[in-house]
């Protein structure tokens, strides 16, 4: 039983994490971590109990990857379990496993283009998938994770860290690299188009701040974007020389 938690950032995956936590156990106490402005809301919104850092049963790492890297140095090796939500994970589980720490990478599928506290719901991670990427010296945490993840209604997945990068640079990044591509070609002509459109390049609207840190840990993503290159150059000399059936093939994925 969960009595005790530490988040660090309360925003949108951070603050959504929380919600279903307080909802998972009843009466567990979670203390945020995070600039004052954030925590400030935070609190107001009841995703919060209290501010700054507290031994905790669970450890929540909730930021973008490049901050997670600095916060592993943070934590005690004492720490019962210790995840995080990182979008890559082999440099994150890698640091953390030089570091001895009772680690499980995390990785939950699920999100918004919105950001902060204010977007955080306690039903955005229900029937998501969950990756956890457990240390070779950590092998008993992921068990306890599983549990978690499962008593938020979540659905854990467990997978090595460089399987893991490799499969969501073909799954989530990619996508939004395709997206905002796809957003930056159309953008003259946005106001004239229907939800075709918009619906593609939704994902173009999510902060860059984030997706930083993650286009430099992911080495998986300049090979899925070739592979995605290969594709399309593919329909292009199927369309130039009229064959239209190697493009219905398409269409029946």
């Amino acid at each position: 039983m969960l009595k005790k938690i530490t988040i660090f950032g309360t925003g949108l995956i951070g603050g959504s994490l929380a919600l279903a936590l307080k909802r998972a156990f009843p009466g567990v106490r979670i203390s945020g971590v995070d600039n004052p402005d954030v925590l400030a809301r935070a609190q107001k919104l009841g995703i919060i109990d209290v501010t700054g850092l507290e031994a905790a049963d669970l450890v929540v790492l909730a930021a973008p990857v490049g901050e997670i890297l600095g916060l592993l140095d943070q934590i005690s090796k004492d720490s019962p379990l210790v995840t995080d939500v990182g979008s890559t994970k082999a440099s994150i589980c890698n640091k953390a496993e030089r570091l001895g720490l009772n680690f499980v990478g995390g990785h939950p599928m699920a999100g918004l283009e919105q950001s902060g506290p204010e977007a955080a719901s306690a039903d955005l991670l229900r029937d998501a998938p969950f990756f956890l990427c457990p240390l070779r010296s950590a092998p008993a945490a992921v068990e306890r994770m599983k549990e978690i993840v499962t008593a938020i209604h979540a659905v854990p997945h467990v997978i090595s860290a460089e399987e893991h990068d490799r499969l969501v640079a073909q799954i989530s990044h990619l996508p939004q690299i395709v997206s905002s591509i796809l957003a930056e070609h159309t953008a003259s002509h946005k106001d004239l188009a229907g939800p075709g459109l918009r619906s593609m390049t939704r994902l173009a609207g999510s902060p860059f701040h984030v997706w930083r840190d993650i286009f430099e840990t992911s080495g998986f993503l300049p090979n899925e974007l070739q592979s995605f290159i290969q594709r399309l150059q593919y329909v292009v000399a199927s369309m130039e020389a009229g064959n239209l059936d190697e493009i219905e093939k398409l269409f029946k994925r």
